[in-house]
């Protein structure tokens, strides 16, 4: 792909965080009418520099660390020797810009996808005295149009008021659906109902088809795949992103649409009322409910802990054995609004697992009938670390708990108090719980990034990425060189808010990006 094309898309690529200022006006959405209708992924930038987003991330791009080093990398091996290129943005380009430009990925038959580089001209002479100065290997003629070949395969056109560059096949495909004789991305149904409500302020917005959510992420290795594997369902028609540059950070909005004809969202709305309960010091707050049934498939998905699925398929035996049924005297326990809470002790993480019971005595109940079995089942496994675990009654917050020791450090603590089952890997995790000394509702980031969530949701998340990046460290779960290039970068977020709504065949996700 032409490198200094994709430098012009790559100076709004940046986490953008803007001075506040709103604007009125909506970005154009021309390069869409361009791209053919079959894209996987189309990543759209707004080049409107009246547009006071985009000023913002033109003046911040330079703040990020990362930026300089990506700017360079994508400006150098222009050529079929690998020589750098020198371009100059104020110069070169943005005489000729335009108001937008975007990136579009195809399936081919190869591991990678085809691509597609659109980018808005404003002065089409100074633009192509621009391309003149980038090598060429020869011209041709497809419907019309003038198609002027460059090395390793890339090819550039003037399609109405745009430049498309890309691979032979798909410039022309560009150039049919200019010409009226294929439809465009914008004549999607599904296109158009998930970007429909994106907000008029976006700088940056993106869309992915159902086939591109299953062929670009969720066949993806590592934590993208994890996550798409756990969130995507089949009847998935497209996703919208957008993001919007607020005072004191970025919007990030996400839109899904399903098939109306096969599916209905199955998540259930809910009134958030544990955060009150979760002090201001934690790291990580997840609420929401079904816990009951994302737990197992997390587990399946991911094998999370090696050994645990098996583990608890052996417990389940035990506790059949004892009389206890997992499905109708377990499970239940956490069909309502439940919350994960990941804090800070002494330097170590604690994580604290807080579930709204319908039953305080039966839930208290059915966890003394679990005591015993698990037990039996840590000590068989050697996860006692060649000490016989005990169950001791203790007080933790003026509450009475249950604590498991397992090994110096490693321990399993519950308690059921106010309504609530509270689990934790640490009786400080209960106590913060029972007796928090301030609520995160009350913490300046939890304010700004959740502070206008929806009365009701079907999902809140918050993140301290500060202390969740010093837990990382401070536990070895993040090293590595790739970690080390990208903590400057990460370290200007200070803090995420998400909530997440759903309609009968769609759902709505709202992020908030503290920007230090």
């Amino acid at each position: 792909m032409l490198a200094v094309a994709a430098a012009v898309l790559i100076l709004l690529v940046v986490v953008i965080a803007g001075s506040g200022g709103t604007s009125v006006i909506a970005p154009a959405t021309g390069a869409a009418s361009v791209v053919p209708s079959d894209a996987l992924a189309y990543l759209h930038f707004s080049t409107d520099e009246s547009r006071p987003e985009v000023a913002s991330a033109l003046a911040l791009a330079g703040r990020f660390p990362s930026y300089p080093r990506l700017r360079d990398e994508l400006l150098a091996g222009l050529g079929p020797t690998g020589r750098a290129v020198t371009a100059d943005f104020d110069t070169d380009i943005r005489p000729w810009l335009g108001k937008d430009a975007a990136i579009a990925l195809f399936d081919t038959t190869g591991p990678t996808p085809g691509e597609l580089i659109v980018v808005g001209v404003s002065d089409l002479r100074a633009a192509e005295r621009f391309l003149a100065t980038v090598p060429t290997d020869g011209t041709a003629s497809y419907e019309g149009t003038t198609i002027t070949g460059h090395p390793r395969a890339d090819d550039s056109a003037f399609v109405g008021h745009y430049l498309v560059l890309g691979h032979s096949s798909s410039v022309r495909a560009a150039i049919d659906v200019a010409e009226g004789h294929s439809p465009s991305l914008s004549e999607v149904s599904a296109y158009q109902r998930a970007t429909a409500s994106e907000p008029a302020g976006r700088a940056v917005d993106a869309y992915f088809s159902g086939t591109g959510v299953v062929r670009l992420l969720a066949s993806q290795h590592g934590f993208v795949g994890t996550l798409t594997s756990l969130i995507y369902q089949p009847t998935l028609q497209g996703v919208a992103v957008a993001l919007t540059p607020a005072s004191g950070g970025v919007q990030v909005y996400v839109h899904q649409v399903l098939d109306p004809r096969l599916a209905r969202t199955s998540a259930v709305s809910f009134t958030p009322s544990l955060p009150s309960s979760v002090p201001a010091a934690a790291a990580l707050l997840m609420d929401g409910t079904g816990l009951n049934k994302i737990l197992p498939r997390l587990l399946i998905t991911t094998g999370i802990g090696g050994r645990i699925p098996e583990l608890v398929k052996r417990l389940g035996i035990a506790l059949t054995a004892e009389g206890i049924d997992v499905r109708d005297d377990i499970l239940p326990l956490f069909e309502r609004e439940s919350a994960l809470v990941i804090s800070s002790h002494g330097g170590a993480p604690v994580v604290t697992l807080i579930a709204r019971t319908p039953n305080p005595s039966q839930t208290a109940t059915v966890f003394a009938q679990l005591e015993n079995p698990l037990v039996s089942l840590l000590t068989s496994t050697g996860i006692a670390a060649g000490q016989v675990p005990v169950f001791n009654q203790v007080t933790a917050g003026g509450q009475t708990a249950e604590q498991l020791v397992l090994a110096p450090g490693v321990q399993f603590d519950y308690a059921v108090f106010g309504g609530d089952l509270v689990i934790s890997t640490s009786l400080q995790g209960i106590a913060a719980v029972a007796r928090p000394p301030s609520s995160i509702v009350d913490d300046p980031a939890f304010r700004l990034t959740l502070g206008n969530h929806p009365a009701r949701v079907t999902s809140l998340l918050f993140l301290d990425l500060n202390q969740l990046l010093s837990l990382g460290e401070q536990t070895g779960l993040m090293t590595g060189p790739r970690f080390r290039a990208l903590k400057p970068d990460l370290e200007r977020v200070h803090a995420i808010g998400l909530d997440s709504t759903s309609g009968e065949a769609e759902s709505t996700t709202e992020l908030f990006l503290q920007i230090s």
